[in-house]
């Protein structure tokens, strides 16, 4: 008879141990399902708060590009990442139809200046570029943007160069052409990540 009443007290309590740890599970699932949700909506947020920004930065009818830049310069220190925020405009006149675009990012900067100023060449340069190509399709007046991510390395010199974003449309009539649309340039500015 003490058997059969340990056994049944044992599996009360495994039962109860069970419900615990399934309510705790699921309680966490909640938590970080809800923090992540939070996140995720943040940076959703700020992004449509930057597309709306670069939007109001456009004041000329015909002004085709914007850089989100004081001075045009990304001054970013050694060892972190920086995103340089743009804009492009349609303002192809006569065509009712949406235009593609595509870029890319390329060093403005001569390459004997490079390494005079700087010490490194252009394959080194250009491999701080991350995520610097991509495309868009822009309806007639109106305005799209994106990023540009610059990844900086701890060992990277303190300087300053010069990179261009290549902006080309796309013939809506010959599919293979493509023509340069703008070329803004922005400078990055490398300093010292400091001692903290």
């Amino acid at each position: 008879m003490m058997n059969k009443k340990g056994a049944i007290e044992l599996s009360i309590s495994t039962i109860v141990i069970i419900v615990l740890a399934m309510s705790m599970l699921i309680l966490g699932l909640v938590l970080v399902r809800s923090i992540f949700k939070g996140s995720t909506d943040n940076v959703l947020t700020m992004n449509d708060n930057v597309k709306e920004e670069i939007r109001k930065l456009f004041q000329d009818v015909g002004q085709r590009y914007v850089l989100r830049l004081s001075g045009e310069t990304a001054t970013i220190p050694q060892g972190s990442d920086f995103g340089v925020a743009f804009g492009i405009k349609n303002t192809v006149q006569g065509d009712p139809n949406a235009r593609n675009f595509r870029y890319h990012v390329e060093l403005a900067d001569e390459p004997t200046n490079l390494k005079k100023n700087c010490g490194v060449d252009v394959n080194t340069a250009m491999s701080w570029v991350r995520f610097g190509t991509g495309e868009m399709s822009i309806e007639p007046g109106n305005t799209e943007s994106d990023r540009i991510m610059l990844s900086i390395p701890d060992n990277a010199p303190l300087c300053t160069t010069k990179y261009k974003i290549v902006v080309e449309q796309q013939d809506n009539i010959d599919l293979s052409k493509w023509t340069v649309y703008t070329q803004p340039f922005f400078f990055v500015k490398i300093e010292s990540k400091g001692i903290f």
